[in-house]
């Protein structure tokens, strides 16, 4: 009876499904159109059933979840948008690289080398990445399981380095071959990564062995690779075909582990390539723009040598911080490697994320530098430095109120440095965790002094009287901080953006003061980058114009401007509960052209009724991604909010608010946004593909599942249902039984309701 009891009780109630192992294969730029067509292709002539890919076949869209519509949030970048598939957050970083305004300390996001030499030297720990999240507070995946339950592969976000691995890797890649081949491919280039992947995949594959490891990842940036150097189909497909092998290997292994029917594969890239066969991507140098007159004669920062400079300097892997001076330059002739004016994030690919040295310091520099240069007669000269006093006196109370907030911030943070300094352990050697304090403190240190130092003279910048001006007792680095850009633009000076003295020298008005108008040269910014021009494009399929729209914050709405008749905004506002809703709202009406082109997509979902009407309403965010996915920019509505605007601060202690600072001023003023199969990877100008704006090709990524018998995976789903990198760690956290609340992104409920 008790047998026949329970067999009914089995049979009535529901399989719970059990998750004890999550595996993750990190694939760099895989674009899911590219996918799916050779998944559909047949292998060859008599091979009619099997597919080109058979492992992606069979084991993903046949026996898993195929999203047909996930996409990369934010920038279509590997660092922001790996950031967000690792921890299931908000974007805290928004490039490759960034820099801080006030100091310009480069945060390096994909540069290993450091890592690795500072991780020998007990220097370092984790990639600068990590660092950063780490100090947020923000939690990567990996972090909720236990050091000796989980496996990390080499990859940005990366904690530790796994020594014996890259030393198996390095001998491999080394041993047994002479030294004039290794001097050749020194040259042309070591084919460490092939050696790492390899490695790293045997040591995965060895771990899935050991039933106590239960998260595993493994990363390749092969296809990327290749993309972003050749449109060739052939070496394209190549590289696709051995993800497939990869993912066959990997699965076969999985069959033969202890845990094959409670471990979950996953396949994600972290956005997709916009690459044709018939069309060669163009490059465009903003670097040697900014340089002209035309782009204002300014000295361009960037964080590795451009394309024109890559010769042996070029190789050196520790480089962070590059200046190209201009030869143009009217008030800065000279002063490039003390005074850059222009940070531009070299790796641009369809953007070029740029930051612009504050319009009113450059208003002062100018103005102080004829002050202390230049002779003048009397009454000009008490004119010129009334007009330098006065624009100062603009912007004085503001920039007080920065300086004293970031000096009590300051204060608070000397006191946890303290703290933490008194902490650690005397015995040695530290273990991790008292590395990374070390490490944390030293950079905390680092911004101490550098921000002190920019506090110290602006602080005098803003204290100086017209007596010390007239007298000369002051230099220009007194009061006019070396290596920073000070505090952001807005609109208005990145469309009057001063650039020097006019030609004509100082012009007085009737009433014997400084006509600022006709003393200054300026830039409309918008206007100027809207205007460039190629004379030598021989490609029917692309624009003769790289530049496509830019896109600026405006408090927490974004302007997208592509010319000054073709101006949106995009305004957000955030719900009692948290909830975020916006709207697209064109300067003067709709019409075609205008950024996003939604106005004219046949693929904007939003049914029979007006799009005017509906465009200009607030919606959610989920009801937006229902109607743009499909569209020419995808998703990039809501993409380009994630990427301009902050969350709302939350900062509650001087250490929170200090937090909330150094995000701020890591942000840039603008970003401009490519044509279509143009790019502005001013280090390597692409051919093959690239991506970073939201074309369709760009964003459309790669989310795949499948698992074994008692994860509750579904079998051979295909997920219309749109989604984007923020539900990847909700649905896995939710399919291990450790859901949390917190987590802005919704799971993905087709693959996680059948566990429930």
């Amino acid at each position: 009876m008790s047998r026949i009891l329970a067999g009914f009780l089995l049979f009535i109630l529901p399989c719970v499904a059990k998750v004890d192992r999550i595996v993750i294969l990190k694939v760099d730029g895989l674009p899911d159109e590219l996918v799916e067509k050779y998944v559909r292709e047949p292998a060859g002539a008599g091979k009619e059933g099997r597919s080109r890919l058979p492992w992606f076949d069979q084991v993903f869209r046949k026996n898993g979840v195929w999203m047909a519509n996930y996409y990369s949030r934010g920038l279509s970048l590997s660092a922001p948008s790996w950031s967000i598939l690792d921890t299931g957050r908000h974007l805290v970083i928004r490039g490759n690289s960034e820099a801080d305004r006030y100091t310009l300390r480069a945060y390096d996001y994909l540069n290993f080398f450091p890592f690795y030499l500072g991780y020998a030297r007990n220097k370092r720990m984790d990639m600068p990445g990590v660092e950063v999240l780490d100090e947020q507070g923000v939690r990567l995946l990996i972090d909720r399981f236990p050091p000796d339950q989980r496996f990390q592969g080499f990859q940005l976000f990366q904690r530790g380095v796994s020594w014996v691995t890259l030393r198996n890797s390095l001998g491999r890649t080394f041993m047994g071959k002479p030294a004039k081949e290794l001097f050749d491919e020194w040259q042309t280039g070591l084919a460490l990564g092939s050696s790492i992947y390899t490695q790293t995949e045997r040591e995965l594959i060895a771990n899935l062995n050991n039933p106590n490891i239960r998260y595993l990842d493994f990363f390749t940036g092969e296809y990327d690779h290749t993309a972003h150097l050749s449109n060739d189909p052939i070496a394209q497909f190549h590289t696709v075909e051995q993800i497939d092998a990869l993912i066959g290997r990997i699965w076969t292994a999985i069959g033969k582990s202890p845990l094959p029917e409670t471990t979950v594969l996953v396949l994600v890239s972290d956005h997709g390539m916009n690459t044709s066969e018939d069309v060669y991507s163009q490059g465009y140098n903003l670097v040697d723009w900014f340089n002209s007159s035309a782009g204002g004669a300014q000295h361009v920062l960037t964080n590795r040598h451009p394309s024109t400079e890559f010769k042996l300097k070029g190789l050196d892997p520790f480089v962070t911080e590059v200046i190209t001076p201009s030869s143009e330059s009217t008030y800065l002739a000279g002063q490039g490697s003390s005074y850059p004016t222009v940070m531009l994030d070299l790796d641009g690919n369809e953007r070029a994320s740029i930051g612009l040295r504050n319009n009113t310091l450059n208003t002062l520099q100018v103005l102080l530098d004829q002050i202390l240069n230049k002779q003048f007669p009397k009454e000009a000269r008490r004119a010129l430095i009334q007009s330098f006093i006065d624009v100062r006196d603009g912007v004085r109370a503001s920039w007080l109120k920065d300086l004293d907030e970031l000096g009590k911030e300051l204060n608070a943070l000397d006191e946890r440095i303290a703290q933490e300094q008194a902490g650690l352990p005397s015995k040695k050697p530290l273990d991790k965790d008292a590395k990374r304090s070390v490490r944390r403190i030293e950079n905390w240190r680092e911004e101490s002094r550098g921000y002190g130092e920019y506090r110290t003279i602006v602080g005098r910048l803003l204290a100086v009287n017209s007596a010390e001006l007239d007298a000369g007792k002051v230099k220009m680095e007194d009061l006019i901080p070396k290596k920073s850009l000070g505090p952001s633009n807005s609109k208005a000076d990145i469309e009057h953006y001063v650039v020097g003295p006019a030609a004509g020298g100082l012009v007085l008005d009737d009433r014997g003061r400084l006509d600022l108008e006709r003393s200054l040269r300026r830039v409309n910014y918008l206007v100027s980058l809207g205007a460039i021009r190629v004379q030598n494009n021989t490609q029917a399929e692309v624009s003769n114009r790289p530049v496509d729209f830019i896109a600026m914050r405006e408090g927490s709405d974004v302007v997208l401007w592509s010319a000054p008749d073709k101006e949106v905004r995009v305004e957000s506002r955030m719900d009692e509960a948290g909830k975020l809703s916006l709207r697209y709202v064109p300067k003067k009406e709709f019409e075609t052209g205008l950024p996003l082109e939604l106005w004219e997509d046949p693929k904007l979902e939003i049914g029979p009724g007006d799009r005017a009407e509906w465009l200009r309403d607030w919606h959610s965010e989920r009801e937006w991604f229902r109607a743009v996915h499909a569209t020419r920019y995808s998703n990039g509505i809501i993409d380009v909010v994630e990427a301009l605007v902050p969350a709302p601060s939350k900062a509650v202690t001087l250490l929170d608010q200090y937090r909330d600072h150094k995000e701020r001023l890591r942000q840039i003023d603008m970003i401009v946004f490519a044509r279509n199969h143009w790019n502005f990877n001013v280090r390597g100008l692409n051919p093959g593909g690239n991506h970073g704006a939201f074309f369709q090709p760009s964003t459309h990524a790669v989310m795949l599942f499948a698992g074994g018998g008692e994860t509750g995976v579904p079998k051979g789903l295909r997920e219309e249902e749109p989604y984007d990198s923020l539900s990847l760690v909700p649905t896995l956290l939710n399919l291990l039984g450790r859901a949390e609340a917190s987590l802005p992104g919704p799971m993905i409920e087709s693959v996680v309701k059948p566990a429930n």
